[in-house]
């Protein structure tokens, strides 16, 4: 991603997960274990009160530092591969994989955690819906998406059933909110203009045009390859399955946020579309999490492990 366009998004993210502080130690499943919050009295669903904003920033980060480093290893071992020159099957399936990963950490990034919540984890914030606002919450064990808000420092709780679907509707909804929320920053109308096409164009290809509202058209591809065998990118490969190595060409320097994929919902090959997508998901992941390193002084626990192995895929 261009650092101009980074330098805008930080008005954006850094209220909600920037913590120059490296000891990060905890995640945010931790975090609501150890319970260094108070119980907003919103029945029947949850919503907390963070007692230490910069504490919940940590977790937030930490944990989109831990999926950026997944989504970075799992576009190596993609780039490793070898044995066929085509698009094939398991490259789909770890582009695929690579952009879930990023998308995960993008959520953090700005605030937002997909999360799976375990009977212990609900268990626990029933007792403490019941002990301190007198109320039995509407908290299954399932997948929430758990938003902090940096004006108030509330933590609210919204519950999904599925985890790749829902998944991908949430970060859907954070794109569509960032296409309208650049136009507020502060820049020439162009420069906004062309950041928020940007994310539009994102959302035309999450939606593959428009057929999947939810925004899943990445996971529908993958179910097609993994359950249906998917035409074209199992032997014997079809001539329209396009070259992985020029692909591989047009994203070269993902590890530097600079991939060259120009507006993805305009190609018309299907499976260069959902490549340029997943890879487009990917540059925005690591863009972000190179940018938030560059505002740190000295890397630390958090960052580190990130580092390392963007350096060691480097030089592999």
């Amino acid at each position: 991603m261009k650092q101009a366009d980074l330098e805008l998004l930080r008005a954006v993210w850094v209220p909600l997960s920037f913590v120059a502080d490296e000891n990060c130690k905890q995640s945010l499943k931790i975090w609501l274990s150890d319970g260094n919050y108070y119980i907003n009295n919103a029945p029947p669903g949850l919503s907390l009160y963070s007692l230490d904003g910069d504490e919940l920033k940590k977790c937030f980060s930490l944990d989109a530092f831990r999926f950026a480093s997944h989504a970075a290893q799992t576009v190596h071992e993609m780039e490793k591969s070898t044995a066929y020159e085509k698009l094939t099957s398991w490259r789909i399936i770890q582009a695929y994989y690579a952009a879930y990963f990023s998308a995960h950490a993008i959520l953090r990034f700005f605030g937002k955690s997909f999360s799976h919540l375990e009977a212990g984890h609900v268990g626990f914030l029933r007792e403490r819906c019941a002990s301190e606002a007198g109320y039995n919450p509407n908290l299954p064990s399932s997948y929430y998406l758990i938003e902090s808000k940096a004006t108030t420092r509330d933590v609210d709780f919204v519950k999904y059933g599925e985890s790749h679907k829902d998944l991908w509707k949430c970060f859907l909804g954070l794109i569509s909110e960032l296409e309208q929320e650049v136009l507020t920053l502060r820049a020439s109308k162009e420069r906004l203009q062309e950041l928020s096409g940007n994310f539009l164009d994102l959302k035309e290809a999450l939606t593959n045009r428009g057929q999947f509202s939810a925004g899943n058209w990445l996971s529908n591809v993958r179910n097609e390859v993994n359950y249906k065998s998917l035409e074209g990118v199992w032997f014997p490969f079809s001539k329209s399955t396009p070259s992985f190595v020029d692909l591989l060409g047009r994203v070269r320097d993902w590890r530097v946020g600079a991939v060259n994929l120009s507006r993805p919902s305009l190609e018309n090959n299907e499976l260069e579309r959902f490549f340029a997508t997943a890879l487009l998901i990917v540059d925005l992941g690591i863009s972000l999490s190179l940018d938030y390193k560059s505002l740190i002084e000295r890397e630390g626990r958090r960052s580190t492990d990130f580092s390392r192995l963007v350096k060691l895929t480097s030089a592999a």
